[in-house]
């Protein structure tokens, strides 16, 4: 685990044997990017660091002997050094006239957080199970805007009621959606269902011709604007990942003539679950 950390910052550094190692169980040899000296880690697994002392001594001691100039000595423990253990651990390098630090349980942590594939390598059924206990998904409306180049208009920008625009029949009705996904992992959006309420029919004269512009967007019919609830898959299905944000347009199309009412629209993310959108005013 140590090896595998420590190639994130010295990417040439090589394991030695188990024993015999001369107080190196990792060597980053020196003379290469401007080092002079070797850098050396010393991995140990120990329990109690005070017990531990004549054990990091000796590795020391053999570090010395090898006659090799060690530009930086490095010991990775699984805990955490007490005052007194640092004293005298600073003490014992100070007195061999070698520079080094302590890489203990803290530091070996923030450098596993920050490299998720050795955490997975080395810890993957605590890891796993860990991981199970606090995935999540919920996906929330981010934004909702009418798109400028369809046939309708939003009077007010503050309410959605949206407007025929000019004297078009059956106009397609075009939202501009951002959703967000709060969780941890993928939501995947597999349709879109709109829903016509509190139908009223109006008096209204001949519509004109209207030209509309093709969109790539998700649509769905609600057949000339009756009353009742219409569903369309998407096809492809949108992936919303963990934290992330997707953005989409809803093509709401054989929308009718001459009818007011409510309109309202739902993203189905899974076989049960629904985001619904806030109801709509339609005047045509």
């Amino acid at each position: 685990m140590c090896f595998r950390l420590a190639r994130y910052e010295f990417p040439d550094v090589i394991p030695t044997a188990q024993s015999w190692d001369g107080g190196r169980d990792l060597v980053v040899f020196g003379k290469t990017r401007g080092r002079n000296g070797d850098v050396v880690f010393q991995c140990k697994f120990v329990k109690n660091l005070i017990a531990a002392k004549r054990k990091i001594a000796q590795s020391l001691d053999a570090l010395v002997k090898n006659r090799r100039h060690t530009a930086r000595w490095i010991l990775c423990v699984p805990i955490e050094a007490s005052g007194t253990f640092l004293d005298w651990f600073n003490g014992e390098l100070e007195t061999r006239g070698i520079v080094g630090s302590l890489w203990a349980k803290s530091e070996l942590l923030v450098r596993l957080e920050q490299h998720r594939d050795v955490l997975e390598t080395f810890f993957y059924s605590v890891f796993a199970e860990l991981a199970s206990h606090f995935r999540s998904e919920h996906l929330e409306l981010f934004k909702l805007t009418l798109d400028r180049q369809c046939e309708w208009v939003q009077p007010d920008g503050k309410v959605l009621c949206f407007s025929r625009r000019g004297n078009v029949r059956s106009p397609d009705l075009v939202l501009d959606v951002i959703v967000r996904n709060t969780g941890t992992i993928g939501v995947a959006l597999t349709g879109i269902q709109a829903e016509v309420f509190d139908r009223r029919v109006k008096m209204h004269g001949l519509p004109g011709a209207g030209l509309l512009i093709p969109q790539i967007t998700y649509a769905v019919s609600i057949e000339g604007g009756k009353s009742g609830v219409y569903f369309a898959e998407c096809e492809p299905p949108l992936l919303v990942k963990g934290g992330d944000l997707e953005r989409f347009k809803i093509r709401i199309t054989d929308t009718g003539y001459a009818w007011n009412g409510g309109l309202r629209v739902s993203l189905q993310t899974g076989p049960l679950a629904q985001l619904g959108l806030p109801a709509l005013r339609v005047l045509t």
